[in-house]
């Protein structure tokens, strides 16, 4: 059997039989010059030719009011005391009052972060939700054109917002955590909005009739211990997204999911709610994660992404690096639904070490290695 990288991974998201575990290097796209630096360039164009590639088409689509979002944002950026940094202020001018959010973003391309959420207090729970809110209208041709440039060379997923991540976006971590025990009724309330939101979203991308479609979504992982608790976790990830799940099933298509953090003892829930692959699968000590034992136990039952951690390509031997690849293409191939992937987008670097560069060229070019022999072992 020699199938395209589009069969592969389609087969991965049934539970189909595969030629050989795939390769991932998240990030990576069909556009081997994208780059945001010129020392990314050698590894996009390894892994164009040697990758399974994941590309993602979206559709409009805004949690506060939709297409009236327009009526109530205003936004403006101030100085801050590092000249390397500016502040992105967000206002909603909502019916029952203001709501304010600064994110801190850089002028040299690092990654930017949140000085000030935008849900501050319980009342503004109900402010954020006294905006009319009204989806957009949208067609499949942007999605029709991503899928066809992708062809046979991977799949094309759509993103689609989660829930209750889109609550931790508005509160920080604190206080949802904070909120999750002391307005309860509020959370629930906010989450269960949000979550008819995207079923709504959900239904109309269904309803353009693509074929096979592939769902993903992040977030998870905020729901997670020790942030929160065990059921917070089945209340708001298990149960709220298991309808988006079955109506994605019901259309013919698959639910890519990413969640950092200590999964292991919730894997029964992801499988219950109805994920086809599960990513990044982190082993200890960010995660807890045994490729073997977790296989050992689970086998076929969900798709398999990851278990290389980002900080090995960043800073490990090459010598680590084919050791952790073997061990996990050893393990996830037993799954028979198995994808090597770092746990991170590989370009979120924006000054890379020439040690890097040679660690993600090496991933690729031994990862390809390892994938193909278990082809030849068959």
């Amino acid at each position: 059997m020699n199938l395209t990288s589009r069969e592969r991974l389609l087969r991965i998201f049934r539970g189909d039989v595969i030629d050989r575990p795939a390769l991932k290097l998240w990030g990576a796209g069909i556009d081997p010059e994208y780059h945001i630096h010129p020392a990314y360039l050698p590894v996009n164009r390894a892994a164009a030719e040697k990758t399974d590639l994941f590309g993602t088409a979206g559709f409009p689509f805004d949690m506060a009011a939709g297409r009236n979002t327009h009526r109530y944002i205003e936004t403006y950026d101030t100085n801050t005391k590092n000249p390397d940094w500016r502040d992105r202020h967000t206002v909603y001018h909502t019916p029952k009052g203001d709501l304010h959010m600064i994110d801190r973003y850089s002028l040299r391309g690092d990654p930017g972060y949140t000085v000030e959420h935008m849900i501050k207090e319980p009342e503004d729970i109900d402010r954020y939700l006294s905006m009319d809110y009204e989806p957009f209208s949208f067609d499949r041709s942007a999605f029709d054109t991503a899928d066809a440039r992708m062809g046979d060379r991977g799949v094309t997923m759509i993103g689609i917002p989660h829930a209750g991540y889109s609550a931790q976006c508005l509160l920080g971590s604190e206080t949802l955590a904070y909120f999750a025990i002391d307005e309860e009724d509020r959370i629930a309330e906010l989450i269960s909005v949000f979550r008819q939101r995207v079923i709504d979203h959900t239904k109309q991308i269904l309803s353009l009739g693509i074929k096979e479609p592939i769902f993903s979504w992040v977030g998870p992982e905020v729901f997670l211990p020790p942030l929160m608790r065990p059921d917070d976790f089945e209340t708001y990830v298990r149960d709220a997204d298991k309808p988006i799940c079955d109506l994605v099933h019901s259309a013919g298509g698959h639910v890519w999911v990413h969640s950092h953090g200590k999964v292991a003892r919730f894997i029964d829930s992801f499988i219950a709610m109805g994920v086809d692959v599960l990513n990044p699968l982190e082993p200890p000590k960010n995660g807890d994660i045994d490729m073997e034992d977790i296989i050992a136990r689970y086998q076929n039952r969900i798709g398999w992404e990851g278990n290389i951690e980002i900080q090995e390509i960043l800073l490990s031997s090459k010598e680590r690096i084919r050791e952790l690849i073997d061990a996990c293409v050893s393990a996830g191939w037993k799954s028979g639904r198995f994808i090597l992937c770092p746990s991170a987008g590989y370009m979120e670097y924006p000054r890379p070490t020439e040690q890097y560069i040679e660690n993600l060229l090496f991933y690729i070019n031994y990862g390809y290695e390892a994938v193909e022999r278990c082809r030849q072992s068959q």
